[in-house]
């Protein structure tokens, strides 16, 4: 068995049971480098929060999905929360940066395995657009940091 043979197929036991871990090596691999930090995502966390199924049909979601982000309507964003397995699914990802910078990301999956996912849109957000992202998703109140809820809802890539 070749070095890189054993590796993945190592890599893969690794995130049996954890989908986290398998969702983390997909976004590093379509991200690829920070839009902050201009390195790579390794040591930067993620948190999923919107996801809209891809039908076949004409569907104006998917064009408000893509106008809350690039908008930074971010608690319109949120009320996106459909996903189904056996379908194209849409998902928003906000990455933190070890800076404590965020990015939002939107990747494509698609029901055939040999597809793969891609990367459709991703943007640095500014610090002021950072909190906004956050503010929605507080669960503390104001005596508690965002960075405490940011790591409690998120996986480490």
């Amino acid at each position: 068995m070749s070095s890189s043979t054993h590796s993945k197929s190592n890599q893969s036991s690794l995130d049996n049971g954890d989908p986290n871990r398998a969702r983390a090596r997909l976004l590093a691999k379509l991200l690829n480098t920070c839009g902050h930090c201009h390195s790579g995502v390794q040591g930067h966390e993620f948190a999923l929060i919107a996801t809209w199924i891809v039908t076949k049909e004409k569907d104006n979601a998917l064009v408000k999905f893509f106008e809350a982000t690039k908008e930074h309507q971010w608690p319109k964003l949120r009320e996106f929360q459909n996903w189904r397995g056996r379908s194209d699914n849409l998902e928003a990802y906000a990455i933190r940066c070890p800076g404590q910078n965020l990015s939002v990301a939107i990747i494509k999956t698609h029901f055939e395995l040999l597809q793969g996912a891609r990367l459709l849109y991703s943007e640095a957000l500014s610090t002021e657009e950072g909190d906004k992202l956050l503010s929605p998703f507080q669960v503390f109140g104001g005596s508690r940091s965002e960075r405490t809820w940011f790591s409690q809802q998120t996986t480490v890539l």
